[in-house]
């Protein structure tokens, strides 16, 4: 809202699987990661460090970066054929269609199709949907220096070069000359203060961002802010209806 532009913010994905594959650690060790980890971003953000980096990559550069975080996830729906092969070619060919003619609708028009195909195919488990509401639980963070050392350090360079690079890309490539260091320091003192409730890492989104971003948020580039507010409601009201939204996480295939 400040600055008028698409800035949308997400958990880092590659912070997750980091934070999976690490063992040893009690919950308030890993809290104290986090809470380490948001220290070194708040550091980094006034450093102007990566504001710095990214001004000296050529755009196709950063056009490529934010390609290579996408293109995973392009691949996982190809070899999903192999295993629901009615399931991805007609959701594919809803998403072929709807972009040529209601791009704007295009994913919601996809899931409802995949929903659809789904239910017929007998393969949605709504036993597992419970509408709860969630509530935060606070966690007192314990230092540690295997956390330190296993955890936080890895957290934070995995954050900066898989999040905050490509989310920076991701404006950049769209044409957006947003100020890095003010949104990289915001993040990391909102990482601080939610650290303690399981907040594990709050950065620069790269691929939701790629949508409030393009043509399908608005016409005029200068209204698409809009799309990022309206991503952080979203968030909110997901984040109070975090059991159910896992419930219907499982009982999609």
């Amino acid at each position: 809202v400040w600055y008028r532009q698409p800035v949308v913010t997400a958990w880092s994905t590659p912070g997750a699987a980091l934070i999976a594959s690490t063992q040893g650690l009690t919950m308030p060790e890993a809290v104290g990661a986090f809470v380490v980890c948001a220290l070194f971003v708040i550091v980094v953000g006034p450093t102007r460090w990566c504001e710095r980096v990214m001004n000296r990559l050529p755009i196709a550069l950063a056009a490529a970066l934010l390609a290579g975080v996408l293109s995973r996830f392009a691949l996982d729906a190809a070899l999903a054929t192999r295993t629901a092969p009615v399931l991805v070619i007609a959701m594919t060919l809803a998403f072929i269609a709807g972009r040529r003619w209601w791009p704007r609708y295009a994913v919601p028009v996809v899931l409802v199709i995949g929903m659809v195909l789904a239910a017929a195919q007998g393969q949605l488990q709504w036993n597992a949907v419970q509408i709860t509401m969630a509530a935060p639980v606070w966690t007192t963070p314990v230092f540690t220096l295997p956390a330190l050392m296993s955890l936080a350090l890895p957290l934070f360079v995995v954050t900066m070069a898989s999040q905050y690079l490509p989310g920076v890309a991701a404006q950049r490539a769209a044409g957006y000359d947003t100020p890095v260091s003010p949104a990289v320091t915001s993040t990391g003192l909102t990482t601080l203060v939610l650290a303690p409730f399981g907040g594990y890492s709050i950065a620069l989104a790269a691929i939701t961002a790629a949508i409030g971003m393009g043509r399908e948020a608005h016409e005029d580039p200068a209204k698409r802010w809009v799309a990022a507010v309206a991503a952080g409601v979203f968030y909110i009201a997901v984040g109070l209806a975090g059991g159910a939204v896992v419930g219907v996480l499982q009982a999609l295939p």
